[in-house]
């Protein structure tokens, strides 16, 4: 026991947790956080990325930044591109040096909606994010693993609990990591291009006018929640998100995110 207090003696807060649950007998809250801080801490920046030798690019992917939208996108024009799964991008220069030489690109997405489509899809009713087996096991991985969260968190709790150490990058998963982490390069450059989400066709039309591709058609897609929306359908879930946002919560994102609104452009 005393070697897991020394663990989580850099982290204040998640050292009172521990203590506090050990001494109201809470023994499935001190075992959860003793398992968190037992882990080593390494930042997961593993995503997807896709290489194409003949065009000499590689894109990196930005979870809840339109990915399966753009993969989609980019496949449909290169075809015979390689698809690299849950690999950093340290990882992927290891197997394939030659993409250090080549077109990089990426896309980031305002953190004021960001935020609210991932905890959208892990809490909204069914009816506006339907039920899937990626969805269910994604929540329940997350309410296991991390103090802090549970079916009835609001979103002002939510971002509060993000500027926790427990919702801190050190334990992030990819889908509320840091942005500016998941899409820096081997040596920590940004890519040739950082594109928008809120511009996204002409952003990603501009990559591939230079890389001399066509412009290929943007799919609206949501796998993990296994829903591929109507219109009026993604109409009123964009409206149910953006009803979450309160001042409170834009403080509390503007703190965790600051580097994202900074890399992104973006302004309060």
């Amino acid at each position: 026991m005393n070697r897991l207090f020394q663990m989580c003696a850099l982290e204040p807060k998640i050292r009172q947790d521990l203590a506090d649950a050990l001494v109201r007998g809470k023994l499935v809250q001190a075992f959860r956080t003793a398992r968190l801080v037992s882990q080593p801490r390494r930042t997961d920046v593993r995503s997807e990325r896709i290489v194409s030798r003949r065009y000499r690019y590689v894109w990196l992917c930005n979870p809840k930044v339109a990915s399966r939208s753009i993969k989609s996108a980019l496949l449909s024009v290169t075809p015979d591109a390689e698809v690299f799964l849950s690999m950093s991008i340290g990882e992927l220069c290891e197997i394939r040096p030659d993409v250090r030489r080549y077109h990089s690109f990426s896309f980031v997405r305002h953190p004021y909606t960001r935020a609210p489509s991932f905890y959208a899809q892990l809490f909204f009713s069914h009816e506006t994010y339907p039920e899937s087996q990626r969805r269910r096991w994604l929540r329940n991985s997350l309410f296991n693993r991390l103090p802090g969260l549970s079916e009835i968190t609001s979103f002002d709790e939510y971002c509060r609990w993000l500027a926790t150490p427990y919702g801190s990058d050190a334990f992030a998963d990819n889908h509320y990591l840091s942005q500016h982490l998941h899409i820096r390069l081997e040596d920590g450059r940004l890519p040739t291009f950082v594109g928008r989400f809120e511009n996204l066709d002409q952003d990603l039309e501009r990559v591939l006018r230079d890389l001399g591709l066509p412009k290929p058609k943007l799919p609206v897609l949501n796998t993990m929640a296994g829903w591929r929306p109507a219109p009026a359908e993604l109409q009123a879930a964009r409206a149910a998100m953006s009803e979450l946002l309160t001042e409170d919560s834009k403080a509390l994102l503007r703190m965790r995110y600051a580097k994202d609104f900074e890399v992104g452009g973006y302004t309060p």
